[in-house]
Order: structure tokens, then C-alpha cells, then sequence
């Protein structure tokens, strides 16, 4: 394939997975948020990135063509999608920068292996495993962008109780569905334009509002933060209005299904979730 045709890899990929991969760049363009000012101790142009189940291979090509990372390493537990990735990458001629690995979520990565990580399209909970059995810490990593496909406010609470630091979030919507991608830290404490602090506290600032600005308690606020994401609900993207005035619509639905059936423990959590719904709305009144 000659080099002009190289950067068509991008028009095989959904917007989903675009925005994914280029979360892990400098964030231009892309929605960023305050965090994406980090500046870490190897540039881009040093950066491996293990795709973790990489399936067809497109986020790896794309991280190399797009410069984001010099190498990457594709990971799949299936042989079946990671012959895909290996045929893809001959395509690209990228056999050189892109290596494959037969892997169940990290344990096929050394440490200092590679300095960040993508994994994307998957449970909530299966992430929560990944991340629990490979301790990305342990192996060098210290940054990650990770879309979970359910089990959201379970995967962010896992994320904080851990001590891992939510530097930026988006809301994507592709083919009919709603994404959240997060761009997320595993150093203890990062740099900002090369000063030396602690990491943000986006958490705490976006509680502060939902506390002042709609009156939520703070065990509310939280839930909200983790339903929802706190830099989602400190940027106050339209999209997300769209998420909450949809799930507002289906859980409204529901309740009226639901009246006078007798499920009162169901009615007083989809009240609840309604509420929570209701405070991110008003954030756009």
C-alpha cells in the first residue's frame, strides 16, 4: 500500500472508536478538558500503547498513523480477531511498530512494556477485572483511556477508590448509542505545563456544584458523579442534556408501567435515578 493511502484506516473506524484513540493525544479538537494540558515524562513520539482487546486492529494502526504513539501492542484474547489485526496490519505495512499478542486482558504485557493502555467495548465489570488482575500500576502504565459499555458509576467508584484519577471524559453518540470514554491516570501526581501539583480534583468541584447550584446531599451528588462523570458534569456537554432527556423519557415510561403493580422497591430506585436525572438537567436550565 503506498504511504498516501496509509491514513484511510480511519474511514473503516465508527466515530466511537476515533475518539477513543485520539483521547490518548493531546486532546485538540477532540472536547478536551483542562487535564489534556498534562505533560508527561516521555512525548508522544516515545509512546507504546497495548490495545487491550484489540478485535480488527484499527485503534493500534491508528494511534501509529496518527502519531499519537510509536508503537503499539495488540492485544486479544481470541485467536479468530487477533489473526484479523495481524492480516490489517500487513495491509499497512506496519508489521515493524505494531506487535500482536494472544492475551486475557493485561496478563500478556511485562512491565514497562508499554506506558499506556486503550480498552474499550467491554463490560464494566470485565474491565474492573482486567484492571484488578493486572495492575496496570505494577507494569509501568500511567495512562489509560477506557470506555466501558455498562456498569458505569460501578466502574468510576472502582476507579476512585482505587486512587486512579478521571482526567477528562466524553459523550459520544454513534449508531444510535451513547459512549463515555475516559481518560484516566494512574500516576499518584501529574505535572500541568511542567509545574509540579497535585492532581485536579474534578470530583469535589463538580459535587460542589450539584451541591450549590441544585441542592443535591452529598451521598446524591456522588451518585450523580458516578453515574454520570464529573468532568461531563463540569463541561455540561449537549449531548449529555440528550442522554439525560432520553433516560428521563425511557425511566418516566417505565414508571408508569410499573404503577399500580406493587413493585415498590423498583419504583423508589427508578424515583431516585429520576431525581438524579432532574439535577443534571437543571444544570442546563
Amino acid at each position: 500500500m503506498e504511504n498516501n493511502e496509509k491514513i484511510t484506516v480511519a474511514a473503516k473506524m465508527s466515530e466511537r472508536l476515533i475518539a477513543i484513540a485520539s483521547m490518548l493525544g493531546d486532546g485538540e479538537g477532540q472536547g478536551a478538558f483542562l487535564a489534556d494540558r498534562i505533560s508527561n515524562d516521555k512525548s508522544a513520539d516515545k509512546l507504546t500503547v497495548a490495545d487491550v482487546g484489540c478485535d480488527h486492529g484499527y485503534v493500534s494502526i491508528f494511534l501509529i498513523q496518527s502519531g499519537i504513539a510509536q508503537k503499539a501492542i495488540a492485544m486479544d484474547v481470541r485467536k479468530g480477531p487477533l489473526a484479523g489485526a495481524e492480516e490489517n496490519i500487513r495491509e499497512y505495512g506496519l508489521e515493524s511498530v505494531i506487535e500482536t499478542r494472544l492475551s486475557d486482558g493485561l496478563k500478556g504485557l511485562s512491565k514497562g512494556d508499554a506506558e499506556a493502555i486503550v480498552i474499550a467495548g467491554m463490560g464494566g465489570k470485565l474491565m474492573i477485572r482486567i484492571l484488578k488482575e493486572g495492575n496496570p500500576v505494577s507494569l509501568g502504565i500511567k495512562r489509560a483511556v477506557l470506555q466501558p459499555q455498562s456498569d458505569m458509576d460501578e466502574f468510576r467508584d472502582y476507579l476512585r477508590k482505587n486512587g486512579f484519577h478521571i482526567l477528562d471524559e466524553q459523550v459520544i453518540y454513534d449508531e444510535g448509542k451513547y459512549y463515555f470514554p475516559m481518560k484516566v491516570s494512574f500516576e499518584e501526581n501529574i505535572s500541568f505545563g511542567g509545574n509540579s501539583e497535585e492532581t485536579p480534583d474534578y470530583l469535589s468541584k463538580a459535587m460542589d456544584v450539584l451541591m450549590k447550584e441544585n441542592g443535591c446531599d452529598e451521598a446524591m451528588a456522588l451518585r450523580i458523579c458516578n453515574r454520570f462523570g464529573e468532568c461531563n458534569i463540569l463541561r455540561k456537554p449537549e449531548l449529555l442534556r440528550a442522554y439525560c432527556e432520553h433516560g428521563k423519557e425511557v425511566t418516566e415510561g417505565i414508571l408508569r408501567d410499573l404503577e399500580g403493580m406493587g413493585h415498590e422497591a423498583r419504583t423508589e430506585i427508578l424515583k431516585r435515578e429520576l431525581a438524579e436525572i432532574g439535577c443534571v438537567l437543571k444544570l442546563y436550565a
